[in-house]
């Protein structure tokens, strides 16, 4: 597949996503690294760059813009630095995932994926911890960029059951639609 034929819509990505993730996990050695910060993050973005390279077929980079991975496609003139930005991926695994939200609202991606985790075992529910931000943040710097489709990830916070990932993105109106 190439980028023209599969959609930078955040249910094919999600699909992807959750597809690998439940891959991986089926494996005792990952479900021990998930328990762990730092190897779950190599692991997770592993997974975000083989989607983005094999499904989507565009290039990537780490830590480009200071964002965890991006996707990226070259125009055709043959000139160095002409490049459009597809996808920006940000990976958290600490509660400033909020902070990554907003450092995405100022970039120009189409699609702009966030991942994280939350304490599903508590009374808080996490779509009304993201609606809530997302609100407090507003249409305005959520949606400045036209056309750009949010998605966030949420699993559960050092407990690889696959189960309760969850990914939710946006509508217009800035109301959160779990996937």
């Amino acid at each position: 597949m190439n980028l023209k034929s599969l959609s930078l819509e955040p249910e094919i990505f999600w699909k992807l996503y959750s597809k690998e993730i439940i891959n991986v996990l089926q494996k005792e050695e990952n479900q021990k690294a998930y328990t762990s910060s730092k190897e779950w993050t190599s692991q997770i973005k592993k997974i975000t760059e083989k989607i983005i390279t094999e499904d989507y077929k565009i290039h990537t980079q780490r830590e480009f813009y200071n964002i965890d991975i991006i996707g990226y496609v070259t125009n055709t003139t043959k000139q160095q630095y002409d490049w459009e930005l597809k996808i920006a991926y940000e990976h958290e695994n600490d509660k400033s995932w909020n902070g990554e939200i907003c450092k995405l609202t100022h970039i120009i991606a189409d699609l702009k994926i966030i991942s994280a985790y939350f304490n599903f075992t508590g009374k808080t529910k996490i779509e009304e911890v993201l609606q809530a931000y997302i609100n407090k943040l507003g249409k305005d710097r959520m949606l400045r960029v036209p056309e750009n489709r949010w998605l966030f990830v949420f699993g559960p916070k050092l407990n690889s059951n696959i189960s309760p990932f969850r990914a939710f993105t946006l509508k217009a109106d800035l109301k959160v639609q779990e996937l």
